[in-house]
């Protein structure tokens, strides 16, 4: 009870001097509060009478003692006041001025680049004859027509005039396709073949809990006979079953052997690694299907494992039947061996050439070999490359693919479209294109009773156990 007696004692205390500024008799108070309310008071009431009062310095003026700055919230909470000094205001106001510059300038970036298009419309007269056609069509044909796939056939067929086979306009089911791969996610079964031969199975996949085994010769699929020539309809005959269930027959043993087999979306593993000792040396094997978003990731984890862990002295990179992904991801691996200013690859377009090189400090000193394949393309051949002329690695296999040429993906809905913007070259300056990557060491896998011999692996350890 007697603290709040002195509180309100207090209190009443500072409404009197707030109400009479000018009374030199008022009993004087220690309290730092009652010295900034008279100050406070007797400006709002009559400045001419103030006192002259000791400048203080801007610091100490707003950096305050902890104590005072809450008894004066306190007062002014009491008196129903709400306090806000300068350097409040100035923190909001510059505060304001960032976040309305970075909204104008988003702001007038998107009404640059659709004036920039809104006047590429205006301007071209082809683009006003399209449109003028697309009016007509939709609008005086005698029957109704699906202006959404009159679009879909335009954009198809401006991409069919540029004769390129890299530049598509892909339907739903293969932009889903594509989209899975560079997700490192498919529909189907979950194995991998060199030509009816099983050569890998998925690990947690529907072939792998079905049964099927490496080695595994396919000779029927959904009642359709498979063979060496014809292997290709393999993909074809699982992913276009209307049932989710597909009958697999394979010959293990000289015996056929029926599996039932669930189509599901199979998680692809993007690396494998493992441990290879010969003559001393410990090799390292580290196998890379794709350049999906992760890849580089997963490789760069491979790598260290090996490197620290195993305590690999020379390293084989498996880049067989790697289609290719993700342009970065395959600089971003050849940055982990190529030496800081090192070329990795170049792009041209419409007559310029753009040179990228090595721009980090990682870098690798043990010899490489790399095993390839006339599966071997697009980025897969760009790392293949780059390691070949900026670290003298050793290319083992068979001639790769030949994709030298780089494309560009536009997303609309549920479809997307590839156009080439680019041909890659060689650190070298040599164009791929058609031609492929010779390697080193010409060597053949070998087939002998439904057996895959990798003579190309066995290859690559002979180099490096020297």
């Amino acid at each position: 009870m007697g603290k709040e007696t002195k509180a309100k004692d207090k209190d009443n205390e500072v409404k009197n001097k707030t109400k009479s500024p000018k009374n030199k008799k008022t009993t004087k108070k220690n309290s730092n509060t009652d010295k900034a309310m008279s100050k406070l008071s007797s400006k709002s009431t009559s400045p001419k009478d103030e006192q002259p009062k000791k400048k203080r310095s801007f610091i100490k003026k707003f950096f305050v003692e902890k104590e005072e700055d809450n008894q004066t919230e306190e007062t002014h909470a009491k008196d129903g006041k709400f306090r806000v000094d300068i350097l409040d205001i100035l923190i909001i106001v510059v505060v304001t001025s960032i976040i309305s510059c970075v909204l104008t300038g988003f702001i007038l970036n998107y009404q640059y680049k659709h004036s920039a298009l809104n006047k590429q419309l205006n301007t071209d007269e082809n683009i006003s004859e399209f449109l003028n056609t697309y009016s007509e069509i939709a609008n005086n044909y005698y029957e109704e027509v699906d202006k959404k796939g009159m679009i879909d056939a335009a954009i198809a067929g401006m991409l069919d005039y540029l004769e390129d086979n890299y530049s598509i306009y892909l339907d739903k089911d293969e932009t889903d396709a594509l989209s899975g791969v560079l997700d490192s996610t498919y529909e189907g079964i979950g194995i991998t073949s060199v030509d009816n031969i099983v050569a890998r199975v998925f690990d947690d996949s529907p072939a792998a809990e079905a049964g099927l085994k490496v080695n595994d010769e396919i000779v029927k699929v959904n009642g359709t006979a498979i063979n060496k020539d014809n292997f290709e309809l393999i993909s074809d005959l699982i992913a276009n079953n209307k049932n989710d269930t597909n009958e697999i027959v394979v010959k293990r043993n000289n015996k056929e052997l029926t599996f039932n087999v669930e189509r599901s979306k199979v998680t692809i593993p993007v690396t494998s690694t493992e441990l290879i000792k010969m003559n001393g040396k410990n090799i390292g094997y580290l196998s890379l299907s794709a350049f999906s978003e992760k890849s580089f990731e997963e490789f760069q984890d491979c790598l260290l494992k090996l490197e620290q862990e195993k305590k690999i002295d020379s390293l084989i990179i498996d880049l067989r039947n790697n289609s290719g992904g993700y342009l970065n991801s395959a600089n971003d691996i050849a940055s982990l061996f190529i030496e800081e200013g090192k070329v990795i690859y170049s792009l041209e377009s419409k007559g310029e050439v753009t040179t990228h090189k090595d721009e980090t400090k990682d870098k690798r000193t043990y010899p490489i070999v790399i095993l390839v394949n006339s599966g071997t393309a697009s980025a897969a051949e760009i790392l293949t490359s780059a390691l070949k002329d900026s670290y003298n690695a050793t290319i083992v296999g068979n001639t790769t693919y030949g994709k030298g040429k780089v494309q560009t993906t536009l997303r609309f809905d549920d479809r997307i479209m590839k156009y080439t913007s680019a041909k890659w070259l060689r650190p070298n300056g040599d164009c791929i294109d058609e031609i492929g990557i010779n390697p080193d060491y010409q060597i053949d896998i070998e087939y002998k009773n439904n057996t895959i011999y990798d003579k190309q692996l066995d290859k690559a350890i002979e180099v490096l156990s020297k």
